[in-house]
């Protein structure tokens, strides 16, 4: 079974690799059957990346608690996401930020612990929050992406440039849209996050410097991302506005990711 999943880890690094050049190549020449394939190869890397950890979970080769883990959903997260959405909204351009983002959260998480042990907390409760925290985390990357690529369409059209990209990148509306309902899927899974975390960390004895810092970016996060969609509803932000704010929850949830990832080695999990 490690061998298995060897080799399903291997066939999706390729995968991801495939994607991420053919995706690129797609902005580069005006043909869409490389975007077809592109998005087929993210797909094969995704069911890879499924398969490597269900054989390593079935022989306790990995830990749901591990940040090892983490990584891996939060990069199957985002390439789900944007294959749910890619023809729907028509961004197919985004798949030059959502397969490279895929392929570093796979190969990275190899450099980490792979186990961890969580005790003291109700099992139930410690897979709801991590699991609510991981898919949340696969949305806000993507929807930080639409932001990126808002912006840079928004400022490419309002100084009338001319580049090598034109009529390839999504349309502003597209990119609106898909950054608010990316929002609106993950804003729950994030307060659901929240809500637990505060429970989780109630219970634990010594608050570290990492642990407060963690957990103030966070709820930096959830103001950031409920304050786009609350002036989104009452008063109109759209665009620019919205864009702005959630990259800034975006970083401040990178923030967090690399306070883990500093702290694995010490830690061994989540």
């Amino acid at each position: 079974m490690i061998t298995a999943a060897i080799i399903a880890f291997y066939l999706g690094v390729v995968a991801y690799s495939v994607a991420a050049t053919l995706f690129f190549v797609e902005l580069a020449r005006p043909d869409k059957s490389f975007g077809r394939w592109a998005a087929s190869a993210l797909g094969v890397g995704l069911t890879m990346q499924v398969a490597q950890f269900a054989s390593e979970l079935s022989i306790g080769e990995a830990s749901p608690w591990s940040l090892k883990f983490a990584l891996s959903l939060s990069a199957c997260s985002l390439s789900a996401a944007y294959l749910a959405l890619r023809t729907r909204l028509r961004i197919d351009a985004i798949g030059v930020v959502a397969a490279p983002l895929s392929l570093t959260l796979l190969v990275g998480a190899q450099f980490l612990e792979g186990s961890g042990k969580v005790t003291g907390f109700p099992r139930t409760l410690l897979v709801m929050h991590i699991a609510a925290n991981l898919l949340g985390v696969g949305l806000f990357l993507l929807a930080g992406a639409a932001s990126a690529f808002y912006l840079f369409q928004e400022r490419r059209l309002k100084t009338k440039r001319v580049t090598p990209l034109q009529g390839r990148l999504p349309a502003l509306d597209s990119l609106d849209t898909t950054e608010h309902r990316l929002l609106l899927a993950g804003f729950p899974l994030l307060t659901f996050g929240i809500v637990s975390g505060a429970v989780v960390t109630a219970r634990l004895d010594d608050m570290t410097a990492a642990s407060v810092a963690r957990a103030a970016l966070a709820y930096a996060t959830w103001v950031f991302v409920a304050g786009v969609l609350v002036l989104r509803a009452v008063a109109g932000w759209r665009g620019r506005r919205a864009a702005y704010g959630t990259l800034a929850g975006v970083a401040c949830m990178l923030v967090v990711i690399a306070i883990y990832v500093a702290h694995s080695g010490a830690r061994g999990g989540l």
